[in-house]
Formats: structure tokens, C-alpha cells, sequence
């Protein structure tokens, strides 16, 4: 058996944690950013390694036995003393050191302007690499392959600090000049007349977007006519076509003040009306993700920064419809 603890590395004692935790496979996968099967494989490892099955199967999930019990503060502690080692190795070269970022487009400026400044208020020599947002780079920060990203409602995690940013709760429409959605007053019966585009934001896991949700749960026809985390690329789309954004106002601003063919209107009270008081509005909020690893002056501060940044750019002006 001693022989085999060898084979106990970060990732398969972080399952045995999240499965003591959580008591789903499911869930742990999706709290370490890994799958189900990946989870499973890793558990069949533990068994293997302890020579016990550690978790039964019952109705509501997993049940630790006797040896999970008592395995699970010991794995805790390991895990503890792991990220530890890593914020001490990362205080030894904090000096000289490339920091990896992971944000939407239209978030980058934001972002950098943000983590030049607190490198010079703090007087450290760092240097940053940008990585565009993907599907893997909630994966890519839980292994500790990036130190920082922006995301919404992302999932927790036992190897990643969250930090809130703000709330989003303005939404604008989107169109060029002259739509003739603005024609008449926005109401339930015009809202999805012309095709809408889509922007997927920094959100961790397939989930529905907003006004798809808000379409389907009202019963009302809505033609999507793309779908993108590029906030460049819908601007551009609704500037020349009949499509328009019903858009978040995630750091919205700069990209809208730079162009001067397209109308900006808050419609936030016309979709918080349509929720009844029995109703749970859902509630969006925007996190810097830190990997434990990093300086955490460093990460306060770019906390900080980043929070005024969002106060800035969450109220965007009506501009007019008119050419």
C-alpha cells in the first residue's frame, strides 16, 4: 500500500475532498473543472491506492466510510500545504515572473490598464500575458495554467480566490441608426420583431442565455442571427443589418463610445417589469479569479482598480436613433 501512495498527486486528493464534500461525482467534476468520467476514473485510483472502496452508493449519492472519514482532514491539510508551497514559490520569483490572463475582448484594455498600474504603484517587475476567453479556461486556471481571469457567476473552486467586481444589472439595446424598432415603444409584442445577436459572456458551463430564457419562458418567437464572445464582431454585424443586441453592460462602455453608428438605449426596467413579484429575478455579477498562487497585494489592488473601472462603465447615456 505504501508503495502506491505515490500515486496520490494534487488533482486525485482534490476528488477525495470535493467527493467528501459534495457526495456527487457530478458536482465535484464540475467544482474542479474536470468531468464526470475523469472523477470517476480517479476514484477507482483511490480505491485502488487505499485498497477500500471509501465511498458507497446509495440513493442521494456518495457515502463516505470509516477510512473516507478519516482520510478526508489529512487530504484537506495536504491540499492546504500544496497551495502554500505554491504562494511561497511565487513570492520567491514574484520579482521576474510572465502572469497569464484570461479575459473577453472587450474586457483585455480594461484588464491591462488595470494590471500596469498596480505593477507600478507596487513597483514589481511583471510582465503579462493575455489569452483570449475560451471554453477551457476555467480548466486551464483550476490547473493553475492561468493567474488571472474575469468571468461571471463562475464556479467555485478549492485552487481559485474569487473576487466580486460588481453587479451587472443594466441592459441596453443595441441597433444602428435609424432602426425602425425604435419606431414605437418597446413592448412585449415588438421586442423580437427583427433578429437579435447574441453575446455569450465569461460564463463557466453551457448555460441559456438570457433572452433566450426570457423568450421561452413569455412564449415569444425570437430569430437569433448569431452568437459570439466577440463584442467587436456583433457591434459591427448590428451596425450594418436589421439585427439588434439586447446586450449587458459588462464594461460595455469604451466599445460603444468608439462607434458612431449604432444607437445605445437602457432597457432595464422594460425586462425587470416583466418578472412578477413571485418570481426570482436571476442575478448576474462579474469576478476577477485569482489562482491562490498569486500576490495578494498584487491581486487586492487589481481588485480595487478593477471595481472602479466597473462603477465607470455600468451606466451608458441613450444616444439618438436618428442618423
Amino acid at each position: 500500500m505504501y508503495k502506491n501512495l505515490n500515486r496520490l498527486d494534487f488533482f486525485t486528493l482534490s476528488v477525495l475532498i470535493e467527493l467528501y464534500e459534495q457526495r456527487s461525482a457530478t458536482v465535484a467534476a464540475a467544482r474542479l473543472q474536470s468531468t464526470q468520467p475523469k472523477v470517476s476514473r480517479t476514484l477507482t485510483a483511490l480505491r485502488d491506492v487505499f485498497q477500500d472502496e471509501l465511498f458507497l452508493r446509495q440513493q442521494y449519492g456518495l457515502i463516505p466510510n470509516r477510512l473516507a472519514e478519516s482520510l478526508y482532514p489529512v487530504a484537506k491539510s495536504i491540499i492546504e500545504r500544496y497551495q502554500e508551497l505554491a504562494m511561497t514559490l511565487a513570492k520567491c520569483h514574484g520579482d521576474n515572473r510572465e502572469v497569464s490572463v484570461a479575459a473577453q475582448e472587450h474586457l483585455c484594455p480594461i484588464m491591462m490598464t488595470a494590471m500596469h498600474q498596480v505593477r507600478a504603484e507596487l513597483g514589481k517587475d511583471l510582465s503579462f500575458h493575455l489569452h483570449p476567453w475560451t471554453h477551457d479556461t476555467q480548466k486551464q486556471l483550476n490547473q493553475s495554467q492561468l493567474d488571472y481571469c474575469l468571468a461571471i457567476n463562475p464556479s467555485p473552486s478549492n485552487a481559485v480566490d474569487l473576487h466580486p467586481i460588481g453587479e451587472v444589472n443594466q441592459f441596453y439595446l443595441i441597433s444602428r441608426k435609424s432602426h425602425p424598432i425604435h419606431d414605437q415603444a418597446l413592448s412585449l409584442d415588438n421586442v423580437f420583431d427583427y433578429p437579435v445577436a447574441l453575446m455569450n459572456y465569461s460564463m463557466s458551463g453551457p448555460k441559456i442565455h438570457r433572452m433566450e430564457a426570457f423568450a421561452a419562458k413569455m412564449k415569444l418567437p425570437l430569430t437569433i442571427s448569431m452568437k459570439t464572445t466577440n463584442l467587436s464582431l456583433i457591434l459591427d454585424h448590428i451596425e450594418h443589418s436589421e439585427s439588434v443586441g439586447f446586450i449587458a453592460s459588462v464594461m460595455l462602455q469604451p466599445a460603444i463610445d468608439a462607434r458612431s453608428g449604432i444607437v445605445c438605449k437602457n432597457i432595464s426596467s422594460f425586462f425587470t417589469g416583466q418578472v412578477t413579484s413571485n418570481q426570482p429575478r436571476p442575478t448576474y455579477h462579474l469576478y476577477l479569479q485569482s489562482s491562490k498562487s498569486m500576490d495578494p497585494q498584487f491581486t487586492e489592488g487589481l481588485v480595487k482598480k478593477l471595481q472602479q473601472r466597473f462603477e465607470t462603465c455600468q451606466y451608458i447615456p441613450d444616444t439618438e436613433s436618428n442618423s
